[in-house]
């Protein structure tokens, strides 16, 4: 369930569009700035965030202490409510159908994970040095390795909009929820073409007009 999942749903009119998108790299990472993918078709719109950790919560390492594990679950409990993080217009009629909470985290840190997708990291599963990364595990430097994590909080939600056409601006209360969040970096994807926009927390806003 990783990058651009929604995509496909737009895949045979925008092939160019989610083909750019699906090289998103973990290198892209960059403290202060989240994307935001938005795709609409038909009735439908669904809403992809990928936040850095640092911008949620003030750390991408791996949560172990109470205090950070209790940081991580109080962010997740707020994208749970999607009003913490945008709005659409009530007259758009929009319901939200699913929605999927969660983190990511670099590959190097897949075996930290319950995540499905380790089982799929077949190269990280055959490394039979790989015991001698676990004494590593066991180091001093080991906080090191960790500062290198990259976490990322994942948010994606689905609606079924009975006026998805009057959905001609959306804002995001985000800055307010996260106020160590800088900026989203946000593709739109809908049936008439595609557009992008940096969006911060001094206007929090995307204007829709004639793009849906």
């Amino acid at each position: 369930m990783k990058k651009n999942i929604y995509y496909s749903l737009l895949i045979s009119a925008m092939v160019s569009v989610s083909a750019a998108e699906e090289t998103r790299q973990v290198d892209k990472h960059e403290h202060g700035v989240g994307e935001l993918n938005i795709a609409i078709e038909g009735n439908a719109i669904d809403f992809e965030f990928f936040i850095p950790g640092a911008d949620i919560v003030g750390f991408e390492y791996e949560a172990k202490t109470e205090s950070d594990i209790a940081l991580v679950n109080a962010a997740l409990e707020k994208f749970e409510n999607f009003d913490n993080i945008f709005s659409l217009s009530e007259s758009s009629n929009c319901n939200l159908v699913n929605s999927e909470i969660g983190i990511n985290q670099d590959d190097d840190h897949d075996d930290h994970d319950d995540h499905d997708e380790h089982d799929e990291h077949d190269d990280h599963d055959n490394h039979d040095d790989h015991d001698e990364h676990d004494d590593h595990d066991e180091h001093d430097d080991h906080d090191e390795h960790d500062e290198e994590a990259h976490n990322e909080f994942v948010a994606h939600y689905s609606f079924n909009c009975g006026n998805i056409k009057e959905i001609d601006r959306i804002s995001f209360p985000y800055f307010t929820t996260f106020p160590n969040s800088g900026e989203l970096e946000v593709q739109f994807v809908s049936e008439i073409g595609s557009t992008s926009f940096e969006v911060e927390g001094d206007e929090p806003f995307i204007d829709l007009k004639g793009k849906i």
